[in-house]
């Protein structure tokens, strides 16, 4: 889930916001609450992985370390559309409108992950899955996250690029 709503974040924040620090806030905390209340919900049985998935030692520490590269991956791709957009001078920031719109697309998109679960897995609601598949909307967000880092980035070193031999 945090994947998915990365994405949706960093674009939100990387088109309204110019200034790299409110940049990094404005994607941090709504996305520290979605994989809070993913945690949460992996803890307290409620999600496909076992709940040992947050709380044993190894698991718990895989789990997290993958949490923080999504964060990490989502705040650069904030960062470098509010680059694309906004060049290296300060346009005009809308940090609260940011933050308005995240937290509503945190609660829309934690609200389609909640409903979606029994549409795209039936029969998980009642089970975790063994074999440590993750969902399908889950690797699906990474992936876009990864192509959206490099495909950011290709375009940011080709901008540079041109802007040294111009």
């Amino acid at each position: 889930m945090t994947g998915t709503v990365g994405i949706f974040l960093a674009v939100a924040a990387g088109l309204l916001v110019a200034d790299r620090r409110q940049v990094g806030m404005v994607v941090l905390w709504p996305f520290l609450g979605v994989a809070a209340i993913q945690t949460w919900g992996i803890a307290s049985g409620r999600g496909v992985s076992p709940p040992s998935t947050v709380t044993a030692f190894p698991g718990a520490l895989q789990y997290f370390a993958v949490q923080a590269v999504i964060l990490a991956l989502t705040i650069w791709i904030a960062w470098q559309i509010s680059r694309l957009r906004f060049g290296d001078s300060h346009g005009r920031s809308r940090a609260t409108l940011a933050y308005i719109v995240n937290i509503v697309v945190c609660v829309l998109l934690v609200g389609c992950f909640a409903l979606d679960r029994p549409l795209f897995d039936p029969g998980s609601v009642a089970r975790h899955s063994s074999d440590g598949r993750p969902p399908v909307l889950g690797i699906a967000g990474i992936v876009v996250l990864v192509v959206a880092a490099a495909t950011l980035g290709c375009m940011s070193l080709r901008r540079r690029t041109t802007a040294r031999t111009a």
